[in-house]
């Protein structure tokens, strides 16, 4: 009989193949939470609970001209809008307020290009204010406001289905183009009457229970500012946003207890630090931004 054929020969090991430099990375990055494209979450929903001077339905009938000037001219509106928030805030110009962060633009940027947001990125830019009213301010949408923004929304989202399928008659699409004009002029004027009050009234910065469930890269954003705006020399500035508690006319001077220092662990370069006590907002002495000491 013919010998046995020999075993084939094992082969050789080969190793497992290292990912890119630099994949991991960005796939962390990708997990990260505090990258998120928009930073309103149901977290920062719920710490609201503010209320607006005047409602989305009737600020048109508070300032009409106000109105008429967003609807008609809604670039330079939302241009002025933004350039009052910076002001009055101290904060960096950043896209759309934080809300776009990706591609480099949930950092801070040349001022100019706020030019090209208000001219390209319209209702963007409308968006990216509301957010700093809202959060800056403590501000909550009421049911009107959130059913007349939902209709806006879903009427041209259906309108965008329906044209893939069909025709849209253009006095259904003007409709729609009137509809969002008119949303547009009254989301203005109510954020200008608010903006115009804290103005009167005084800016000394943000709730800290708002900052506090804010993504990192939108804290580092109002970490840079410099608030302290307002206030029209006639009243020292509030704390927007807190519960004022009333001060009596005349109250003595108790010695206050020594209080212990609290470490806290800085959001952006993580080095830990004391707080001389809770419930309040502290720098970090390494790079100054503002961190939110729970009570």
């Amino acid at each position: 009989p013919p010998p046995p054929s020999p075993a084939p020969a094992p082969l050789p090991a080969v190793a497992p193949r290292s990912p890119p430099r630099g994949t991991l990375a960005r796939a962390r990055a990708r997990r990260a939470p505090g990258r998120r494209a928009m930073p309103l979450t149901q977290e920062v929903i719920e710490a609201l609970d503010g209320q607006w001077s005047v409602g989305m339905f009737e600020a048109p009938m508070q300032k009409p001209l106000t109105c008429f000037y967003a609807a008609c001219c809604p670039c330079c509106a939302v241009f002025q809008q933004r350039e009052e928030l910076l002001e009055l805030t101290g904060e960096p110009y950043v896209c759309c307020a934080g809300l776009c962060d990706c591609c480099g633009l949930g950092d801070p940027q040349d001022k100019n290009c706020l030019y090209v947001e208000a001219c390209c990125c319209t209702s963007w830019a409308l968006a990216g204010n509301r957010f700093m009213v809202q959060t800056r301010f403590n501000k909550e949408n009421t049911p009107c406001d959130d059913c007349i923004l939902w209709t806006v929304c879903l009427l041209d989202l259906a309108i965008c289905v329906a044209s893939m399928f069909t025709r849209v008659p253009d006095e259904i699409r003007l409709i729609s183009d009137c509809l969002q004009i008119s949303v547009f002029g009254c989301m203005h004027t109510q954020q200008q009457i608010e903006i115009e009050e804290i103005k009167s009234k005084g800016y000394n910065g943000m709730n800290p229970r708002i900052l506090q469930v804010l993504p990192p890269a939108m804290q580092s954003m109002y970490g840079q500012g410099k608030f302290g705006g307002g206030g029209g020399g006639q009243m020292p500035p509030q704390m927007i946003g807190m519960h004022q508690m009333p001060q009596p006319m005349h109250q003595m001077q108790m010695p206050q207890p020594m209080q212990v220092p609290v470490q806290v662990q800085c959001g952006g370069c993580r080095q830990i630090f004391g707080s001389p006590g809770r419930g309040m907002t502290v720098a970090c002495p390494a790079c100054g931004m503002h961190n939110a000491v729970p009570p």
